[in-house]
């Protein structure tokens, strides 16, 4: 017997041309009011912790809502497409306009340990998805170095501390006087990508936007 595929948010049936979700509960995911530059919510958020130029989320990310699912369902069901997909509704809707603000993408890495287990880089994936539709190639830069705790149940300081030191550098010629799209499944405290941008910078980046899928509402 063949099913018909369904929604993977409302279990509603998806017709020909619509991925992984309907186009009903792709319309009424929460954006992030965040497309104004230096302005928006992801800035505003992130402004003082650390360096960058400009920083944008796709998404508003709270617990138990959709957005949560959808990560939810990349992060612990093996849905590495779903990642694809939801880097190509990013960049469609918010990316694409600032294109020519980055010549490449890069994602933020998982240990190795966790990327054998998961088998896959979410932030990887998302960012396969942003270069389909901008075209700027994807640069894996960065190298996580330490096996941090899980940073779900940390503070803001103790997530910080967590990933301090954590990434380093392993194509430095690459990122030389570049311009950079930083990329990850969600911000929270913004520790991760403050651990990310610290060696992008201290190794000659010129220019780095940060960027996610998810913004949490309250770190």
């Amino acid at each position: 017997m063949l099913f018909s595929p369904v929604c993977g948010l409302c279990n509603g049936a998806i017709t020909p041309g619509e991925c992984f979700i309907c186009s009903s509960c792709l319309i009424q995911l929460p954006r992030e009011r965040n497309y104004q530059g230096v302005d928006n919510d992801t800035s505003t958020r992130l402004r003082g912790m650390f360096q960058f130029n400009e920083a944008y989320s796709f998404l508003r990310f709270s617990k138990k809502g959709q957005v949560q699912k959808l990560i939810h369902k990349v992060k612990y069901r093996h849905q590495p497409r779903l990642a694809f997909q939801l880097g190509v509704w990013f960049a469609s809707e918010v990316l694409l306009p600032i294109q020519d603000r980055f010549e490449t993408i890069v994602p933020v890495p998982l240990h190795p340990d966790k990327l054998k287990s998961r088998g896959y880089n979410q932030s990887f994936e998302i960012a396969k998805g942003v270069s389909h539709v901008t075209g700027r190639p994807i640069t894996e830069a960065l190298k996580r170095i330490h096996k941090t705790k899980t940073q779900t149940q940390l503070n803001r300081w103790d997530r910080f501390e967590n990933t301090s030191n954590e990434f380093i550098i392993v194509n430095a010629d690459e990122i030389q006087g570049k311009s950079m799209l930083l990329i990850d499944d969600i911000i929270t405290t913004g520790a991760t990508m403050a651990g990310s941008v610290l060696p992008l910078f201290a190794n000659g980046a010129d220019r780095i936007i940060v960027a996610a899928i998810g913004l949490t509402q309250k770190a």
